[in-house]
């Protein structure tokens, strides 16, 4: 998936040793937005995945494969052109070969977006 250009990191803080926030605008005008679904944009469930993919990459300067996900939530419908700021919070747990991490996704009034817990494998 070509994310590039996808979203803009506006803030990012290590909350607790083991807990990240992140909070990032979305660019309204991206391809997905037009291809899911025209006229009605909304975010795609996999590209929140993707983002929370990105965003431990990141944080932990590795790649990384999803190996697993459980108890993946979307409680509420992201329409970018209506609310297109997102705070993730994310909670890390560091095994041998794997990354456990679990998700909250809000809009930054509260409004829980998505809820969920992945695990990685780590390639790098």
């Amino acid at each position: 998936m070509n994310l590039d250009n996808f979203y803009t990191v506006q803030a990012r803080k290590l909350v607790e040793e083991h807990t990240l926030s992140v909070i990032l605008q979305l660019n309204q005008e991206h391809e997905v937005f037009k291809g899911h679904f025209p006229n009605h944009p909304v975010l795609p469930g996999v590209a929140m995945l993707q983002i929370i993919k990105e965003l431990t990459e990141k944080h932990y300067k590795t790649l990384l494969f999803m190996h697993t996900a459980n108890r993946v939530k979307f409680l509420t419908p992201v329409n970018p052109f209506e609310r297109d700021t997102l705070e993730f919070h994310l909670t890390f747990q560091q095994e041998e070969n794997t990354l456990k991490v679990k998700n909250s996704t809000t809009f930054v009034d509260g409004v829980t977006v998505m809820q969920c817990s992945l695990v990685f494998a780590k390639l790098g």
